[in-house]
């Protein structure tokens, strides 16, 4: 029997935690080693590059900026110059949208190189990175500013909005594949503390998909919609799991470093999953690679 499924049999006995499925380290390759922050990996959807950030302590440094990688490695090649986080692919290839200036502007520049440029209303006053997530029709852009999550029509630029709790952060994870509804992680505004939610687009509301409350932090979807890629931090300590995209107490874990591990996003081939981490000693991004029928017969074993 292989460690996963042996895991399984384990958590079945009640010896490992209910929903958990073990944690045995998948094969990981490092991409980028450069000691300047880097982080926040995004596919293209044909799979050929990897959009990420780099922010040295330097704002003045000519590192600043998104960048450019392919998955099998190399030189980075420059995209912006400008501060860019939670960089998100359109489903054409051809923008990518990302929050500007520390999280105070949402910015959209074109994938083959451009100038950035600014988007919504000087109205809407935005803090601290908004989370911008293209729909998979590539007709809005979703975002959260403060407790409300938001809907922004590219063609029109009108605002939406779509879902809001009181007190509470909801912060997009990611669209479901259909774009009827948005993966979100409500997050308590004075902690880390959060449920993973499945919530309408059309304003009708959402419902939670975890039965426990956590320190879960960025998610996305698989290119199959059956799993979701999730963080989950206990302290300092930060690692990849999956658990099927309804929801539940069935997950697996699919990194165990020591290390901080987070931001992860799925290739588009289903294979494997790009995510930051600081197992290098600085944070760099990474792929862990992915035997998806041994992680669903783990999910379905009894």
């Amino acid at each position: 029997m292989n460690s996963r499924l042996w895991a399984a049999g384990l958590c079945a006995a009640g010896l490992l935690g209910t929903g958990a499925l073990g944690a045995v380290e998948y094969p990981v390759r490092q991409l980028t080693s450069d000691p300047v922050q880097e982080g926040f990996p995004c596919w293209s959807p044909d799979g050929s590059r990897i959009v990420f950030s780099r922010t040295p302590q330097d704002p003045d440094s000519p590192l600043m900026g998104l960048w450019l990688i392919t998955p099998q490695g190399g030189e980075p090649q420059q995209l912006t110059t400008v501060i860019g986080e939670h960089p998100d692919w359109s489903p054409d290839g051809a923008y990518i949208v990302f929050d500007g200036d520390f999280g105070n502007w949402l910015q959209v520049v074109a994938a083959q190189g451009s100038e950035p440029l600014r988007i919504l209303p000087p109205t809407l006053a935005l803090t601290h990175g908004v989370n911008p997530k293209w729909s998979p029709d590539g007709r809005t852009i979703a975002f959260h500013e403060g407790d409300t999550l938001w809907l922004y029509e590219v063609a029109t630029g009108a605002l939406t909005a779509a879902f809001s709790a009181e007190g509470k952060l909801p912060l997009p994870g990611c669209w479901s594949h259909d774009g009827k509804s948005l993966y979100v992680y409500l997050r308590e505004a004075e902690s880390q503390q959060a449920t993973i939610w499945l919530v309408s687009a059309d304003g009708a509301g959402g419902a939670p998909i975890t039965t426990d409350e956590a320190a879960y932090r960025y998610m996305d979807l698989s290119p199959d919609g059956k799993l979701l890629a999730f963080v989950l931090c206990e302290g300092r300590a930060c690692d990849l799991w999956l658990m099927p995209a309804t929801g539940g107490e069935r997950r697996v874990q699919i990194t165990s470093d020591p290390a901080y591990d987070d931001t992860p996003r799925w290739s588009p081939d289903g294979r494997s999953i790009a995510f930051t981490s600081a197992r290098g000693g600085s944070f760099d991004i990474w792929l862990v690679e992915l035997d998806i029928p041994e992680i669903t017969a783990a999910l379905a074993a009894p």
